[in-house]
């Protein structure tokens, strides 16, 4: 194994430091071999993502590309940037017969935003902090937990960090290394990857770059990085590419999608904790290097060693790192509503610190800072101990619980997670076990998203529900549903899916000669006593799983519903 793993690491130095395009290459087949496997078998997940997936549903149904609407409500949280990219990858699946049910065209997008966000990692950053640094970078930011679960979900977050991360790129090339014959091409990356995350997700990204440009000045004592960029005229360029849609959806929507986004989205969170996400400080903190498996035992400790190594010529470079890094994080920590992925932009740096600290030699002498350099390796390596370890035990148990068995995919799972916990510990060199950390990856996350997650029956009630539907050639008559109202059962049973109560239910069931009625299996006797007047209800089948965006057990039963014929209907 020592042998396989030093061959490798020689041929890809080789490559790395003679071929750029080699390089990129590589780090793109590793994005593949990580976001592909599950991307069309995952169902739809609840709740962002099945919202996000049926508005773009709409607007391709629709033709307006301007206005955002989740059945007959206007979606007027994020800015239209996704909805596009996704609208463009679903009319190009139509071409090719990909029904628009199908998720893989909606996460398109996301995975090509997370695949692009490892290539300007490496691209962007490989002159500023050496061509083996930045490689190595790319690879801990493919192979951690949260951009893998990103790239897997039609949401914004995997597209709105390429761009951050090509924004940053731009600012560091001007900060770091400011030849002239470059600043025009930094300005551009600088610009645009605003330009771009906001059209994606709004404020986040102008945020995170006037807090980068507020620690580089506060630490330099001075505005010359601000001047550097040329605010005039290079702002055009962000307000070109947002500014005639902005306009559009203000006029359409009378003014409130500013008032929707800003202040009921934006600003809400950072008041108090919204749906029910609030957390205290410290919380990211905490939870992070449990995000970051398998890289986090790699990551962590080579990013504090990134920082105590880096020479006087990468100075500059850390600084600015911690200035993409430190206020925000701060942030980040004291704003009430708390996501996983909220700190993902905040990632990248803490990878090209790791890349970092992985290439470069120990400098430090002192004893005292010696033994405080331990404590970012405990940490890293107890987090990375206990989150196998949690995959091992949890995965197994939750095969048991939706199935009642270990699954196949569950036990390789299992093993592949314990084999990583026994064996990675035991490679010594930070580059062997780069490679093993991202061969751990590529194997258990595969298996999780290709194999594992899509078959939890238990999990996906609306998959189970349509199912149930199609299988009695029922898909063409109107449906109604009462008490589940998850997005994933409009996304995937349409989007005149009727989401209402059990009065809405029997008006449904008397406006329509044939429907389907979805309600709670306590409730289908009630159904049928208030219905039997004027309709004969059919049980077509029950589902019985969890709701796990709600957190609780739900029972239902799929019902159809006919008008009895009188002799004046005859």
């Amino acid at each position: 194994m020592k042998i396989l793993f030093q061959k490798i690491h020689n041929w890809i130095r080789v490559k790395i430091q003679t071929n750029d395009i080699t390089a990129s290459l590589i780090l793109v087949l590793l994005c593949l071999f990580l976001y592909l496997p599950g991307i069309s078998s995952l169902p739809a997940t609840d709740r962002d993502e099945s919202r996000y997936m049926q508005a773009t549903k709409q607007m391709v149904a629709t033709g307006n590309v301007v206005d955002i609407r989740f059945q007959d409500k206007p979606r007027y949280k994020k800015p239209v940037g996704i909805y596009w990219l996704q609208a463009t990858a679903s009319r190009m699946a139509k071409q090719i017969g990909i029904a628009s049910t199908e998720r893989s065209p909606y996460r398109l997008p996301s995975t090509i935003g997370a695949t692009s966000a490892v290539l300007f990692l490496y691209l962007g950053f490989r002159k500023i902090v050496g061509n083996l640094q930045s490689f190595c970078a790319a690879v801990l930011l493919a192979c951690s937990l949260l951009i893998v679960v990103e790239a897997h979900l039609a949401k914004t977050d995997a597209m709105q960090l390429a761009a951050i991360v090509a924004m940053q790129a731009g600012l560091a090339q001007i900060y770091c290394m400011p030849k002239v014959h470059e600043l025009l091409r930094a300005r551009i990356f600088f610009w645009l990857g605003l330009g771009v995350a906001l059209l994606i997700k709004g404020p986040v990204a102008p945020v995170l770059a006037s807090l980068t440009l507020a620690w580089i000045c506060w630490k330099d004592r001075s505005i010359s990085t601000l001047v550097k960029i040329q605010p005039w005229p290079w702002l055009l360029v962000p307000l070109i590419l947002i500014s005639p849609w902005l306009f559009s959806i203000q006029t359409l929507s009378d003014g409130q999608f500013v008032q929707d986004s800003i202040h009921q989205d934006f600003f809400s969170k950072i008041v108090s904790g919204q749906e029910s996400h609030g957390a205290p400080p410290g919380t990211y903190l905490l939870i992070t290097p449990f995000l970051l498996w398998p890289a986090s035992w790699l990551l962590l400790p080579k990013a504090w060693a990134g920082l105590r190594r880096s020479s006087e010529a990468l100075s500059r470079t850390t600084q600015f790192l911690c200035g993409w890094l430190v206020p925000a994080w701060i942030i980040f920590e004291l704003v009430p509503t708390k996501l996983p992925h909220y700190v993902l932009p905040l990632i990248p740096p803490l990878c090209l610190l790791a890349g970092i600290g992985i290439i470069q030699p120990d400098r430090l002498q002192d004893a005292p800072l010696l033994r405080l350099s331990k404590w970012p390796q405990r940490i890293g390596m107890f987090a990375w101990i206990a989150s196998g370890l949690a995959l091992a035990i949890g995965i197994p148990l939750l095969s048991i619980w939706a199935s009642g068995s270990v699954t196949v995919a569950a036990l390789l799972i299992a093993l592949t997670c314990i084999f990583s916990v026994l064996a990675l510990g035991k490679i010594k060199t930070p580059k062997r076990q780069l490679y093993a950390s991202a061969l751990s990856a590529v194997v258990v996350f595969g298996l999780i998203f290709e194999a594992f997650l899509p078959n939890l029956n238990n999990v996906w009630p609306a998959e189970q529900i349509k199912s149930i539907i199609d299988s009695n050639n029922f898909g063409t008559l109107p449906v109604a549903a009462a008490s589940y109202h998850e997005p994933s059962l409009v996304f995937n049973l349409g989007t005149d899916t009727t989401l209402t109560d059990l009065d809405g239910i029997m008006q449904h069931a008397a406006k329509h000669p044939s429907a389907i009625l979805i309600v709670e299996s306590k409730d289908v006797d009630k159904t049928r006593e208030q219905l039997s007047p004027i309709s004969n209800i059919f049980i077509l089948g029950t589902y019985s799983g969890f709701n796990y965006s709600k957190g609780r057990p739900i029972n239902l039963s799929v019902l159809k519903s006919d008008w009895i014929k009188t002799d004046k209907s005859k």
